[in-house]
């Protein structure tokens, strides 16, 4: 027996790009809690979406898919879309919106910073709670449905909303008020059993076409760091039709044929 166990190359890549992606979610919680840039620490977070839906495709192209890689993937997913995310706002909140999150106020005579990092507490325990749901029921919801809210697209949300305000240059303290109330919504929705259809390459050629141009062109606006609005528009429409449309009807059709 070697004193570090066997490594089949093909699982080098993804987990090597998983790697990275807890890698981006550890420096985004360093740059907020350390008084950094809270843009780049919100950059960080959408980084490590790209990544997250790239280690699965390089696993499933090299056939390097592997049980420690499942797991590996839980642990930076928690990182990067659980404890980043719930950082940035805890920072961001008191310096952005001091007047309701700032030291010294309350929040219904309790508070602000206990209740802010009691909201972003929860938060990351939620996602952590998400995620291992998630690996005990992917088999039994089968290939087409979620149940609740990815914790990437809610990290996703969360960071892409953050940077938007940024962008369009309309940062009113009133709009950061409104970042932990984001954080309680998407932590319910992660565990919740709303269904929420997964995204597939479409048949119709033109469809799909619209496809691949919308995956492209949010790897480039990420990438390039502008047209975040592009990027929160696109991930809205999704949840939208997901949970009001496309996700109950596939569920009715699942229930019937179960």
């Amino acid at each position: 027996m070697g004193f570090f166990p066997p490594v089949p190359w093909r699982t080098i890549p993804p987990n090597t790009i998983t790697a990275t992606a807890m890698a981006c979610g550890i420096y985004s919680i360093f740059l907020s809690l350390s008084g950094g840039d809270l843009n780049h620490a919100a950059w960080y977070v959408l980084l490590a979406t790209l990544l997250d839906k790239a280690d699965g495709s390089v696993a499933r192209a090299l056939k390097g898919s592997s049980e420690f890689g499942v797991q590996f993937d839980s642990f930076a997913d928690s990182v990067a879309f659980g404890l980043a995310p719930a950082a940035l706002i805890f920072a961001a909140s008191p310096r952005l919106a001091p007047l309701t999150w700032g030291a010294g106020t309350q929040v219904l005579g309790v508070s602000s910073t206990a209740v802010l990092g009691t909201i972003c507490l929860l938060y990351a325990i939620f996602t952590s709670v998400r995620l291992a749901r998630f690996n005990v029921i992917t088999a039994e919801m089968g290939p087409n449905l979620f149940l609740g809210l990815p914790s990437t697209l809610s990290g996703g949300l969360v960071c892409s909303a953050f940077l938007t305000i940024h962008e369009l240059n309309v940062e009113s303290p009133a709009l950061y008020v409104l970042f932990p109330a984001l954080l309680v919504l998407n932590a319910a929705l992660m565990v919740s059993n709303l269904p929420l259809p997964k995204l597939h390459a479409a048949a119709h050629p033109i469809a799909k076409a619209l496809q691949i141009a919308a995956a492209v062109a949010v790897y480039v606006t990420v990438l390039a760091r502008t047209g975040f609005v592009f990027v929160l528009t696109l991930l809205l429409c999704y949840l939208a039709v997901g949970f009001g449309f496309s996700g109950p009807r596939m569920w009715r059709e699942r229930q019937q044929h179960s």
